[in-house]
């Protein structure tokens, strides 16, 4: 590999700066309360920075966010790392932060780390 190439799994892609998650459907729906931030497809290395960029945007709104993981069909490291820091986030500032149980493949991640008993569900 040359300098400066970076390696991607299949089908993954670079996400934008906008904080899009490219090739993937992500939205962001707002009901009086609380906005919905949904993605699927991939929660990983690839498009995880843009979604934590996006979630500090609506933290620091003091937005209350429910992140639906439901529509993914695969998450990395990166991604429950994501989770994770969203969470500490949402307990140290008192900003209201939940996630969906999520798809099957999320849970079996969450419940082989130990995490499912510990993650702020709605």
């Amino acid at each position: 590999m040359s300098r400066g190439t970076v390696a991607r799994t299949p089908g993954s892609r670079r996400a934008p700066e906008d904080g899009r998650i490219e090739t993937r459907e992500s939205s962001i729906s707002h009901t009086r309360r609380r906005a919905r931030r949904s993605a699927s497809g991939e929660l990983d290395i690839a498009t995880a920075e843009a979604v934590a960029k996006r979630l500090a945007v609506l933290r620091d709104r003091h937005e209350s966010v429910l992140l639906d993981l439901d529509g993914l069909t695969f998450i990395d490291a990166s991604g429950v790392r994501l989770v994770l820091a969203a969470a500490e986030d949402s307990r140290r500032d008192g900003w209201a932060f939940a996630v969906t149980h999520g798809s099957r493949q999320v849970r079996r991640v969450f419940v082989l780390l130990g995490l499912d008993r510990h993650l702020p569900y709605d």
